[in-house]
């Protein structure tokens, strides 16, 4: 009789842990809230979808080890091509375990808001969440918190699954949700983020984000090029500032800045900006209100050549071209250097034939070796390219002329300069974003956009070096000088 009363317990308590386990279940079940609007609801559809997209988006070859990468939320049609070219670069690469950094569209957090464990349904199946990670974030309840309502309603995970379950086998996800905060907060956040996957290269880290939102695409591109500049330099802090002043914005404004920041801390600083559209670009739609589309990664290691920001405006150059007029440019050194003759140069690209101004730059193990270029041009760009980096190679006053042997141990930089504007309020200076041009009599002094940014110039240490290059007192920008400021697209070689 007791043998049969234990018998009876056990299966009893076997009875009753299953019906626990499957209720325990059944309340952490995200279910999909957007599928059939944001993306199809069919799971062979939304399948076909995603293969087609991916199979299109141009491949980015690389051997370094991608950590971190910038894709948009936005609905397929909409975002889909541009979230391809990010997901494109981690096609069946070896993760466990992706973190994703997402905005809320409906909530005000003061902390970080973890789903710490149960799974997320799409129409392609299901993805567990890692409650090993998630426990160890929510131990740092200064930060984190777990508030699975925040995730009810929100789209900016969801839309990021079906890629991942197209691209990846065997994951886990750690889904976060991250509002708006101070600086520091983000800070912390990539401290406790970067010690926890520092030493793990199965962790993939995505921030979900959009870009600008409802401006004309005009103003969409301007807004979003600075944006995209800062992203290209790295530069976390100066972004938050200007996301507040709003001369830059993004819908997942804290999730990017963290993720920047938390690459930085675990030495994955190589930035590779793949793609850049709007809803006007993808769609055909009405330019007049448009939302911006980025995707971007992260890497160690960085092999190839070419670190260059891909954009699809018409005053703006693609991935290809700048690729391409890096390497006319080395072309034209070194068939300079043979012959020297200025090769004739063929093109049908209008944008190449557009006339403006361009520099080159050359270096040598970090250090200046010959910069030359013009301000504005009555030639074609791919002309003043290929004329400005022989000039560079062969007539910098400031060094003797390149040879053929040499030029191999030579990184090359170029800058395409959009025109020049004469300002009397410095406070239009953005450190980093424009060149200065001052003039005073007979004396001019240039220095390009990222001068500023390699030694750490403020505005007015920026304004006063300018000065010194055109031959006049630190102080002269207040004493009647003019000043010019432009920008540029620098895109440059790397080892």
């Amino acid at each position: 009789m007791k043998k049969l009363v234990i018998i009876l317990s056990i299966s009893t308590l076997f009875t009753l842990s299953c019906i626990f386990t499957a209720f325990a279940q059944k309340q952490t079940v995200k279910e999909p809230n957007v599928s059939g609007s944001f993306y199809p609801a069919d799971a062979i559809i939304l399948s076909s979808m995603i293969e087609d997209l991916l199979g299109k988006a141009e491949p980015f070859i690389t051997k370094a080890h991608i950590w971190g990468m910038i894709a948009p939320h936005a609905g397929y049609i909409y975002s889909g091509s541009i979230a391809a070219k990010a997901y494109k670069s981690i096609y069946k690469k070896n993760y466990s375990t992706v973190i994703i950094l997402a905005p809320s569209h409906y909530h005000n957090l003061k902390k970080a808001a973890v789903y710490k464990d149960g799974i997320f349904k799409t129409p392609l199946g299901q993805v567990s969440v890692d409650s090993d990670f998630t426990k160890k974030l929510l131990k740092n309840s200064l930060y984190f918190e777990y508030k699975p309502r925040v995730f009810e309603k929100e789209h900016s995970i969801e839309v990021q699954l079906p890629f991942l379950q197209k691209s990846l086998n065997n994951f886990s996800i750690v889904p976060i949700i991250i509002f708006k905060n101070s600086y520091s907060y983000y800070d912390s956040i990539a401290d406790i983020l970067a010690a926890l996957i520092s030493d793990r290269e199965d962790v993939l880290l995505i921030a979900s984000s959009d870009m600008s939102h409802f401006h004309s695409q005009e103003k969409a591109n301007l807004i979003d090029r600075n944006t995209l500049s800062f992203i290209s330099s790295n530069d976390s802090a100066a972004l938050f500032d200007n996301l507040k002043t709003g001369d830059c914005e993004l819908c997942g404004d804290a999730a990017v800045i963290t993720l920047m920041l938390t690459m930085k801390k675990i030495k994955a600083e190589h930035r590779q900006i793949l793609d850049y559209s709007t809803s006007a670009d993808t769609t055909n739609s009405s330019p007049e209100r448009v939302v911006g589309y980025s995707s971007v990664i992260y890497s160690k290691a960085l092999n190839e050549k070419t670190n260059i920001i891909p954009k699809r405006s018409k005053d703006m150059l693609t991935y290809t071209q700048k690729s391409e007029l890096l390497a006319m440019a080395r072309k034209s050194i070194k068939d300079y250097l043979k012959s020297g003759e200025r090769q004739t140069i063929k093109t049908d690209d209008p944008l190449f034939l557009e006339k403006r101004g361009a520099f080159v730059t050359l270096s040598k193990n970090g250090m200046l070796r010959g910069c030359i270029g013009r301000i504005v041009s009555d030639i074609p760009l791919i002309r003043v390219i290929r004329d400005m980096a022989i000039e560079a190679a062969t007539s910098d006053p400031r060094f003797p002329a390149v040879s053929e042997q040499e030029l191999e141990s030579l990184d090359l930089e170029i800058s395409v300069m959009s025109p020049i504007e004469e300002i009397t309020d410095i406070s239009k200076i953005k450190v980093g974003t424009h060149g200065i041009i001052i003039r005073k009599e007979y004396h001019s002094g240039l220095l390009l956009p990222q001068v500023a940014t390699e030694y750490g110039w403020n505005t007015e240490q920026f304004l006063e070096q300018t000065c010194v290059k055109a031959g006049l007192n630190r102080d002269e920008w207040k004493k009647g000088a003019k000043i010019f400021i432009f920008s540029a697209e620098v895109f440059k070689e790397l080892d």
